[in-house]
């Protein structure tokens, strides 16, 4: 797979050249049926033909067509992931390549490739760096689309701590009355284990924050009390992406890493999509910086107005042609854009028809739009934000949200919610 950089970059390289988009469901349940993935090609590339008016267009197409089946795999390779994407011209295949997540079947001829389907796999890519710490060391991982990578075993002896350091620390007994030696002994030693175990926690938060990146995950496991002090010296915006593992033991096989790595991704995935939701509607009710439903946020696009742009799976596969609309105008204004999944997703849907945004500056007019209330289906107009009276429903404030995620820290250790 590529990165959002490089998706950007080939879009707008392509932006006035035609390009056949193909995206293919390829997991499948019996291995029986594996040939079926040339058939939904096949399938796919006749419906997309058949759009085509212009003779000239036609051969060009044709031509696309044939380096797509060129470039498929077999039908035993097709069988071992679940999707699969190209991203053909007339004259050269500029991009193959498996998917992490089961796509919508689908191939579109149009100018510019079809990007919206590909974000959604991108996030399953988004690394999760690996801490398995003790009193002395801390043994490094990265986990990136279900391969586990072993880093580096960053380590620190308290008894490297400089003499003046060691005896001040003895010196700090803070006693009224004389204490064995041994007492006094067994405190010093437990302080200078303690202060080597910050400097390396130091280290250690630079080291995940460096092997997750910008939007990745940190999994911190080993010895329980070791690995807290380490995930509470991490900085704020790293400890919400953050989990903390009771169950990975600092000696953990790699199999039982990377199980361990997966769930953790998911689950801070989800958090992350609740609480980006949740600061959009609360945003939209308390001071109108947020459009819910296509036409509210296809009209802040064009204003330039958005800075985070929220879609769920399923208006990828239902509104197609609208979905990949917003995600180029979203990319060319250097907008983020986010592709909720779980109940974050299935809210989005209920409330605002599965797109959303967060604006950089209040747009009034955008209180209402053409039709049903905010672009919102009509069954769902009563679960709907009001922009106008900041008021809205079925969803938690920021506050209640951030209650729930540090009631989760107490109970299992993760660091969802920024304190």
């Amino acid at each position: 797979m590529i990165s959002t950089t490089d998706l950007h970059e080939l879009s707008q390289e392509l932006a006035d050249s035609k390009v056949l988009s193909v995206y293919l469901d390829t997991r499948l349940n019996d291995h029986a049926l594996r040939f079926t993935g040339r058939a939904a090609l096949a399938a796919a590339l006749r419906a997309a033909r058949t759009q085509i008016d212009d003779d000239a267009e036609r051969i060009l197409f044709d031509r696309a067509a044939a380096a797509i089946y060129r470039e498929l795999p077999s039908p035993d390779d097709l069988w071992g992931a679940p999707g699969w994407v190209a991203f053909v011209t007339a004259d050269r295949v500029r991009h193959v390549g498996w998917l992490p997540v089961r796509p919508t079947s689908f191939a579109a001829w149009r100018d510019g490739p079809v990007i919206a389907p590909y974000l959604r796999a991108l996030k399953q890519q988004r690394a999760v760096a690996v801490a398995l710490v003790d009193s002395r060391s801390a043994r490094l991982y990265r986990y990136v689309g279900g391969t586990l990578e072993a880093i580096e075993t960053v380590a620190h002896s308290f008894e490297e701590l400089p003499g003046g350091e060691r005896a001040a620390l003895s010196s700090r007994a803070g006693r009224s009355v004389p204490a064995p030696r041994a007492a006094l002994a067994t405190e010093a030693a437990e302080r200078r284990r303690r202060s080597a175990f910050q400097r390396l926690s130091s280290v250690l938060s630079v080291r995940l924050g460096q092997l997750c990146g910008p939007d990745g995950w940190v999994l911190i496991g080993g010895t329980p009390a070791w690995s807290r002090i380490a995930g509470e010296a991490l900085p704020p915006r790293l400890r919400e992406r953050t989990l903390l593992s009771p169950t990975l033991g600092h000696v953990a096989t790699d199999e039982e890493i990377a199980r361990e790595a997966k769930r953790a991704a998911s689950r801070l995935r989800a958090a992350h999509g609740r609480r980006l939701l949740a600061d959009v509607l609360e945003t939209a009710g308390a001071h109108g910086r947020a459009a819910v439903g296509l036409r509210s946020v296809e009209r802040a696009l064009d204003m330039h107005a958005v800075e985070l742009l929220l879609l769920s799976p399923a208006f990828i596969s239902s509104a197609p042609l609208d979905a990949e609309g917003v995600v180029r105008a979203a990319l060319a204004g250097g907008t983020a854009v986010e592709v909720l999944s779980g109940d974050a997703a299935e809210q989005l849907d209920q409330t605002a028809g599965g797109i959303g945004a967060r604006l950089r500056y209040a747009l009034t007019e955008l209180s209402r739009v053409a039709g049903a209330p905010y672009d919102v289906p009509r069954e769902t107009e009563d679960k709907t934000i009001a922009l106008d009276n900041a008021t809205y429903k079925d969803y938690p404030t920021r506050e209640e949200s951030d209650a729930t995620l540090l009631s989760s820290i107490h109970r299992d250790g993760t660091f969802a919610g920024s304190t």
